[in-house]
C-alpha cells in the first residue's frame, strides 16, 4: 500500500479559483453591443482563454520566471470571446469594455461556487489556509468582498512582493510565512503553466481546477470544482498537525 504524503496547509490561487469572473456582467456587456451571448457560454469558453494566456510561455526566449505578457489579460479575454462565437468586430469592442471594467471595479469579483464551503471544510480538517495570487494589489480586497478572506492566514499578492507566478520565489514567501516545507503544502489553481509549474518548482503539491475535464495534462491531479477539494484532499493525503490552523 502506497503511503500518502502528509499535508498541513493548503494555498489557493485567487482569481479563477476562490473568486471567479463576473460572467453575468461580461455577457450583458456583449449583449449591449448587439450580439447574443449568455453567461454559460462564456464560462464554457474560459478554458480557451487559459490556453491563450499561457501560450506566451511557449514562445522562444520566454522568461519562465514570469514574462511581462502574463500581466496582460487581453489575450485571455480575446480568446474567450472568440471561443464563445463572438465575431471579430464584437470581440474588439467587448474587449475594450471588459478591460475598462477590470481596471476599475474588477472582473474577478464573484465568489466561486462552493469556495466558502470548501474553506470551512478544510479548516475543520485542521489544515492551515492561505492565498498566493498574481494580482494588481487588490487580491485581499476582492477576497474580503466575497467573504473568502475569513479563514485565510494571509494573502501573498504579487503586486506587493514584487514576484509573480510561475516564479517559485512567490511560493517560497508563503512557505516562509507558514514555516513549512513545500512537501507539506498543497497549491490549488486554475492555470497549468503558471500555477502548476510554479508550485511544483517550489516543491509544493498541486491540484488543478478543470471544470470540464478538457484542460489537465495526462495524469495531472485535477478536480472539476472547488467544492470537491476537501474530499479529494482527504483521499490523497494524510492530514498532519491537526488543529494547527491559524486565525485569519
Amino acid at each position: 500500500m502506497t503511503r500518502r504524503p502528509t499535508l498541513e496547509a493548503v494555498l489557493f490561487d485567487a482569481g479563477g479559483t476562490l473568486v471567479r469572473l463576473d460572467y453575468e456582467w461580461m455577457s450583458a456587456a456583449v449583449r449591449a453591443l448587439g450580439h447574443v451571448l449568455d453567461a454559460d457560454a462564456l464560462r464554457r469558453a474560459e478554458v480557451a482563454g487559459r490556453r491563450a494566456y499561457e501560450a506566451v510561455l511557449d514562445r522562444p526566449g520566454a522568461d519562465p520566471a514570469g514574462p511581462r505578457e502574463l500581466n496582460d489579460a487581453s489575450r485571455y479575454f480575446r480568446a474567450m470571446l472568440a471561443a464563445a462565437g463572438a465575431p471579430p468586430p464584437v470581440v474588439a469592442r467587448a474587449l475594450e469594455r471588459w478591460l475598462d471594467r477590470q481596471s476599475g471595479p474588477g472582473l474577478w469579483t464573484r465568489p466561486a461556487e462552493g469556495a466558502r464551503d470548501c474553506l470551512d471544510a478544510l479548516g475543520r480538517l485542521g489544515l492551515r489556509l492561505a492565498c498566493v495570487s498574481n494580482s494588481d494589489g487588490r487580491a485581499e480586497e476582492h477576497l474580503a468582498a466575497c467573504d473568502l478572506r475569513r479563514g485565510l492566514e494571509f494573502v501573498v499578492d504579487s503586486h506587493h512582493v514584487g514576484m509573480a507566478k510561475p516564479a517559485p520565489g512567490i511560493f517560497r514567501v508563503a512557505l516562509e510565512r507558514l514555516g513549512l516545507p513545500g512537501e507539506r503544502v498543497l497549491y490549488v489553481g486554475d492555470l497549468r503553466r503558471v500555477d502548476g509549474a510554479g508550485a511544483r518548482g517550489a516543491g509544493l503539491h498541486f491540484v488543478l481546477l478543470d471544470p470540464y475535464g478538457d484542460y489537465a495534462g495526462p495524469g495531472e491531479p485535477a478536480v472539476d470544482g472547488i467544492v470537491r477539494l476537501p474530499a479529494w484532499v482527504a483521499a490523497n493525503f494524510a492530514l498532519g498537525a491537526p488543529g494547527s490552523r491559524g486565525a485569519g
